[in-house]
């Protein structure tokens, strides 16, 4: 029998990526709410109160004060007074005139269904519950449905973290929703233990929700909520058990959490936009479920709908989208499943648009039904047996709590099961992932706090520790990453993802983006695999400002990685890119080995020196590919044994050593070894490079051997008229910056100028013991006169020129 009617719910752009099998291109709107809310900072926050770290300046409002009643018995004389103690220390905290910290400290609070109301005068207020708050059992006591147990309500800019447990009691009340398993039933809708109404800009932080009578957490209405380090825990048979239910909200982060219920770990209805459930461990419950839809009439669209890197364990459901049948049009469109691991799963994937049906057959055979697939794209895998999630926790397992004070047996955050894909490393205990701080890698979210908090914890930490930056991009600001650490013993720095530079040069104080500072020791990796990029931005705004090529009063550069006073450090495996200046500067630092490090820009931005060495010793740069607008590599006053093997050089200014003499009171340069080279397509080839009228100072021994060229131009060239943008002090006076013993080895290629050597020395000092040997170079051009291919000006005490062609 032909069906009846045509879908009117329609499900929309479905990518199903699982099990890492394929990768389908797709793009999700995720919007980020405006205001001055700092979700980074803000959860940094709320970390560093988890932790102990408490802001002395934020005034406390502790429910005791206010006449809250410990006890987890229920008494009645209690209930009333911690109802009225709650509400009264909620008001006073919310309409403070400055910070303020509404605290529930240690203990057991018996309470009846709360309202807090806002709006607030500070922003954000911050909710601390250390201990257990227990609902009332008598379900007589909440008005009915709409009234949930813990209600926040019209509040923008709101933290609620810490260590404590909500606690709904609901086994004592579900029998009342005892619907034989089938959820639609009738049957009054049991309270949420905790509710946020029309809340915008708010973070939900390490708490517990065990035992709820109805949803665990009911989001309606809502603007940039962000739920992290959840435990929310409930028997598999408790019905309508919700782990996170959102409804008509925009914006809504799920992150890092434990989620074992009678229902959906995590539902999403009419009017859900923009929600990503990311590393969410799942089971027992009935899935990760978008529906159900269709219900009422006039329903919101359900658009935007990221799930990542989660585990299901022996839920009755995997990922599933659940529609009515016959009711009125709405559309549910742009949702990535990726990433998922399942085990012991009964329904892994499910599109159902008979949801509510009692007779499937019936329906197939003519009832009403509204189903339309548009781009529906399904990909199959195949789930390997090998690898075992981390169990759940039993649902009334007392365990023992992370606050190392606290001595109530309450729940505590579960491990996390990570996917094996973004399983993290084994030392577990000297992790510090930034995003744990509240780094959101979503390339919008601004997360110097995050970074800077979660750098301070591991750099005090005692014991081996690793600052890590997971994968994904990261908006990061300017930020200076400073020692001693704990031992004089930094941790060691993994980069997995990218980080990306405020494009826009006001949002820089001063002249650097990332600082490493007074660090002994310091390793910075990108690990194995695909290298991290770390992007500037300058093409956006800075290259487009930058009038330093006419004059020497420009605008600021900004060095992206920049290392004063570190020693004994190593930097591999990480790319470094389009730097609105330097791309790294080493300045004051000792012992410092480089390796696999890939620098980009293009050849025609402007002074984006590859990597700057200034008052540095032992130096070691290898195997690196770097090409710029300026310099590959400078190596400025008060260097000494730099050395820089295997590097392919260009597009760029080749590799210097200079500028020198700029500046009064220079220290000398000694012993740098440039060796086994490819330099291709740059303006330079190897150079030194001092200024006119530059005040004394010396460079020498400085060696260059086995180096290719490939048409580049000035191949060899000693400046000491170096005289950029006409911004000389002087240009009649000798450059008094002493040359000597400068090797030019076994350099061989082409070169597309008319000097394949240049030596313009100074008048005033001459250069000293220069040597030419093994040098074959070719014009690109045959016919270039052979007598301008060897340019010599100034003073040369010692030329020798032996071997060589050019």
């Amino acid at each position: 029998m032909a069906i009846a009617r045509r879908a009117c719910t329609s499900i929309a752009a479905i990518s199903l990526l699982l099990c890492y099998s394929a990768v389908v291109s797709c793009e999700v709107t995720t919007g980020e709410a405006t205001g001055e809310f700092n979700v980074s900072a803000a959860n940094a926050r709320a970390n560093a109160i988890n932790r102990g770290i408490l802001d002395p300046t934020a005034k406390v409002f502790n429910v005791l004060q206010f006449g809250a009643k410990p006890g987890d018995k229920e008494d009645r004389h209690n209930i009333d007074s911690n109802h009225m103690a709650f509400v009264k220390a909620f008001e006073a905290a919310c309409h403070h005139e400055g910070k303020g910290r509404l605290v529930i400290p240690r203990g057991t609070f018996v309470l009846g269904p709360v309202t807090f109301m806002g709006p607030c005068n500070n922003t954000p207020l911050i909710v601390q519950i250390q201990g257990t708050i227990k609902a009332i059992t008598d379900i007589s006591e909440f008005p009915g449905q709409g009234e949930e147990w813990v209600n926040f309500q019209n509040i923008n800019g709101l933290v609620v973290t810490g260590s404590g447990t909500f606690d709904g009691q609901g086994a004592s009340c579900w029998k009342y929703r005892d619907t034989k398993n089938d959820n639609n039933a009738p049957g009054q809708r049991l309270p949420a233990n905790i509710q946020f109404v029309e809340v915008s800009n708010a973070i939900v932080r390490g708490i517990t929700s065990v035992n709820s009578k109805g949803f665990h957490y009911f989001i309606t209405g809502c603007k940039n909520i962000r739920l992290y380090h959840l435990n929310i825990i409930a028997p598999d048979e408790s019905p309508n058990t919700d782990g996170i239910h959102i409804s008509q909200s925009d914006v809504v982060k799920i992150a890092k959490s434990y989620i074992g219920t009678g229902d959906d770990c995590v539902g999403m209805i009419r009017g859900s936009s923009n929600v990503s459930v990311k590393k969410v461990t799942c089971g027992p419950g009935h899935g990760i479920s978008v529906g159900s839809l269709g219900k009422y009439d006039n329903e919101a669209d359900v658009k935007g709908i990221i799930v990542k890197d989660c585990t299901l364990v022996g839920t009755q459901n995997g990922l599933r989208i659940k529609t009515y049948e016959g009711k009125s049009a709405s559309r549910a469109s742009s949702m990535i499943f990726q990433d998922i691991v399942m085990k012991d799963v009964k329904h892994p994937i499910i599109i159902d648009q008979f949801y509510g049906g009692k007779d499937k057959k019936m329906v197939a055979l003519g009832m009403n039904s509204s189903v339309a697939f548009l781009s529906f794209l399904y990909i199959t895998c195949v789930m390997s047996a090998s690898w075992q999630p981390t169990p759940a926790p039993e649902p009334n397992s007392p365990v023992s709590s992370p606050d190392p004070e606290a001595n109530s047996p309450e729940p505590s955050p579960a491990t996390l099961a990570d996917s094996p894909e973004t399983q993290l490393p084994p030392t577990a205990e000297g992790l510090f992932d930034v995003t744990d701080y509240g780094a959101e890698p979503d390339g919008e979210t601004e997360t110097s706090s995050a970074f800077l908090e979660a750098w301070n914890a591991a750099c005090s930490h005692n014991g081996d520790t690793t600052f890590y930056i997971p994968e994904g991009t990261f908006l990061l600001g300017p930020v200076s990453i400073t020692g001693p650490c704990h031992n004089n013993q930094p941790p060691k720095i993994v980069i997995k993802g990218t980080l990306m530079a405020p494009p826009n040069l006001s949002a820089f104080p001063d002249t650097n983006w990332i600082v490493f500072q007074d660090l002994h020791g310091i390793n910075i990796s990108g690990g194995n695999g695909e290298v991290p990029n770390i992007d500037a931005q300058g093409e956006v705004e800075a290259w487009k400002r930058n009038s330093c090529s006419k004059s020497e009063k420009c605008n600021k550069l900004i060095t992206s990685l920049r290392f004063n006073n570190v020693s004994h450090g190593t930097i591999s495996n990480i790319a470094v890119s389009n730097s609105k200046g330097f791309h790294v500067a080493f300045l004051d630092c000792d012992n410092i080995n480089v390796y696999n490090v890939s620098i980009s820009s293009p050849g025609d931005s402007p002074n984006t020196d590859g990597i700057h060495v200034g008052m540095s010793t032992n130096i070691n740069i290898t195997s690196s590919n770097i090409g710029a607008g300026d310099d590959c590599i400078s190596i400025g006053p008060g260097s000494s044994n730099i050395s820089v093997a295997d590097v392919k050089c260009g597009p760029g200014h080749g590799i210097s050593i200079g500028s020198l003499g700029k500046y009064t009171d220079e220290e000398d340069v000694v012993g740098i070894n440039v060796r086994n080279c490819t330099i291709t397509g740059t303006q330079n080839g190897v150079r030194v490079k001092t200024w006119p009228g530059a005040p004394a100072s010396r460079a020498s021994n400085l060696m260059f051997t086995d180096i290719v060229m490939i048409n580049v131009s000035n191949p060899i060239i000693i400046d000491q008229e170096y005289c950029p943008s006409n911004s000389c002090k002087s240009t009649s006076e000798p450059s008094l910056v002493k040359l000597s013993d400068i090797h030019f080895k076994n350099i061989s290629g082409t070169y597309n100028t008319e000097s394949g050597v240049t030596l313009l020395c100074s008048s005033g000092v001459p250069c000293e013991n220069i040597h030419l040997i093994d040098i074959n170079l070719n014009p690109t051009e045959p016919e270039t006169p052979r007598e301008g291919r060897f340019n010599v000006k100034g003073v040369v005490n010692g030329l020798e020129i032996l071997n060589s062609s050019f």
